[in-house]
Order: structure tokens, then C-alpha cells, then sequence
């Protein structure tokens, strides 16, 4: 498949590499910023042999380092880990990835992620289970601001503890993994902030600036009245005073901020799409033309700076 998340995959590859001291491999082909599936796969196929998984894995640590694009922030945004496997999925969705990743809560702070693929007998590389896992316990970690704990399903030692990979022995099946980290705190905050009296329209500036910060969020009720510092019950009747709705409320600033981004960024219409998000690429055309009367493409076209 060739989409924006490959080209970003290549990207963190490259970066990772040299931040463990190796040469980055020669640049891919990228027709359009897009990086087809197969190219992809015979790059980590030539680096398996050299760096061996636990290089591999390392790589995803080199995301402290990168420079934050729209895919990466959209991610890193997540409140809590449960938070950031979802848009995980929601980033394999909607560029209609061949492999998906099942999660599965086993608890508080512990998760087991399966590596599939929907095309049967065409499963995953390890090279890219790997790949994948290392990239997810980096992004876990950036959002718990804790180490997390990582090892294949069956296996008897973390092949992640305190912040780093072990270099072996590696077991041969890696397409399923238990991951651990310490809870407390971190499942994101079930109190609301000290309640102040909602004067003027304080609370719907609040509203639009949490909504503007991070559209790609899951946003609910109960999560935007925190913010405004209102009951779920409060808000409901401030927007309905007003004749506004929270879902009207959410697509509005969806689309404002990918309308932000076609006209002042060189990203795909995908990759907007996603930063914003939306479901998949098709609700965002839907929604989109809804409120302009244009597809994404066509108000690029239209209204997209000259530099």
C-alpha cells in the first residue's frame, strides 16, 4: 500500500539508524511523497541481517529526536497509552493499511497487541512486526512519561525493561506482545479541574481552543465540559441556548483546521484528513464538501497560498 505512513515510517528508519551509529540505507522512490508497501518491505529485509531485531526495535526510540510533523503530533497528543493505541488504529484505517493491530485490554496498564494482516497468508514480516511494536512501546512511553515493559506473548523475559532493548536471544515469533506499565496516573485524570463560575463566553473560548489544539482527539461531552469547567449537564444547555450541538461543534473545527492545512501546508489530503480527525478518507471528503461545497482537492486548488 502507498500512503503518508509509510514515507514517515521511511523517515523514522532513517533518522533511528543513525542515531545507533549506522548508515542510513539509500533513499527509497517516493512517487507523490508515497512510498509503495514492497519497496518498504526489501528495505527492512536488507537491514534484518545487519542490525538484527533489537536495532530494529530501537528505532522507534529516535522519536524523541524527530522534528514533530502532523502524523507524529496527531499521535503524541494522546492522553493516555489506551488513547494513543486508538489513534494508532484510527492511522491504519484510514490509509487503508494491509495490517491492522488488534488491542486487547488485560487490565489496568497491560495490553497485548497482535500484528495481523487482511489478506490471508500474507502476514506480516517480523522485520515489520518489529518495527511496528518498537514504534508503538516509544510512542506509549512519550505519553505515559514512564518506561514500558514489552515482550512477545509466551516469552519469559521483557525484552524491554527501564527504557531499553535487550539484544538477544529474540524469540522467532513476534507478531503478538504483552505490554506493561505502571498505571498510576497515567489512564488520564477522572477529576474534573476546580469549577469556576462560567462568566460571558469563557467557556466557549475554552471550547474552541482545546477543540483547535487537538482535533485528531476522540473528543466526548464529559471531556470538553472539564475543559470549560462544567458539568456535561452545563454544557448541553449552554450550547443549546446558543442552538449549537457538540457534534456540529466537533466537525466544524475539524474542518476549519483542514482547511488550515490545505491552504498552508504541502501535506497530502490524506495525511490532513487523518491530523484532523477524521474516520477515514472518505468521511473527510464527505464532511468537508458538506461545509464547502468542495472537495478537499478543489479547495486546495482554489485558496491555497501561492508560496
Amino acid at each position: 500500500m502507498n500512503d503518508f505512513a509509510s514515507a514517515a515510517m521511511l523517515r523514522l528508519v532513517a533518522h533511528g539508524l543513525r542515531h545507533q551509529g549506522h548508515a542510513p540505507p539509500p533513499p527509497v522512490a517516493a512517487r507523490h511523497g508515497l512510498v509503495a508497501l514492497d519497496d518498504k518491505r526489501a528495505l527492512l529485509a536488507g537491514l534484518w541481517p545487519s542490525i538484527g531485531p533489537a536495532g530494529l526495535a530501537r528505532i522507534g526510540d529516535a522519536i524523541r529526536e524527530l522534528p514533530e510533523e502532523p502524523t507524529l503530533r496527531a499521535l503524541v497528543l494522546a492522553t493516555d497509552p489506551w488513547d494513543l493505541l486508538a489513534r494508532w488504529q484510527r492511522l491504519e484505517r484510514f490509509v487503508h493499511a494491509r495490517h491492522r493491530t488488534r488491542v486487547e485490554a488485560l487490565g489496568p496498564g497491560r495490553v497485548r497487541l497482535q500484528h495481523l494482516s487482511l489478506s490471508p497468508g500474507q502476514r506480516p514480516t517480523a522485520a515489520e512486526d518489529v518495527l511496528v511494536f518498537g514504534l508503538l512501546v516509544a510512542l506509549c512511553e512519550r505519553v505515559a512519561g514512564r518506561p514500558v515493559q514489552a515482550r512477545p506473548v509466551g516469552g519469559r523475559h521483557w525484552l524491554r525493561r527501564d527504557g531499553q532493548w535487550r539484544d538477544g536471544p529474540w524469540p522467532q515469533t513476534l507478531h503478538t506482545w504483552e505490554l506493561r506499565w505502571d498505571a498510576a496516573d497515567v489512564a488520564g485524570d477522572p477529576h474534573p479541574p476546580e469549577a469556576h463560575p462560567a462568566s460571558g463566553d469563557r467557556w466557549l473560548e475554552a471550547l474552541h481552543t482545546a477543540l483547535r489544539a487537538d482535533p485528531g482527539r476522540p473528543w466526548r461531552v464529559d471531556d470538553l465540559a472539564r475543559v470549560c469547567a462544567l458539568s456535561a449537564r452545563s454544557l448541553q444547555r449552554h450550547l443549546a441556548r446558543r442552538q449549537l450541538c457538540f457534534s456540529g461543534l466537533l466537525t466544524a473545527a475539524r474542518v476549519q483546521c483542514a482547511a488550515d492545512l490545505l491552504t498552508t501546508s504541502g501535506l497530502s489530503v490524506a495525511e490532513v484528513g487523518y491530523h484532523c480527525g477524521f474516520a477515514d478518507q472518505p468521511h473527510f471528503s464527505r464532511q468537508f464538501r458538506q461545509s464547502t461545497a468542495m472537495t478537499p482537492a478543489r479547495y486546495r486548488a482554489q485558496f491555497a497560498r501561492a508560496d
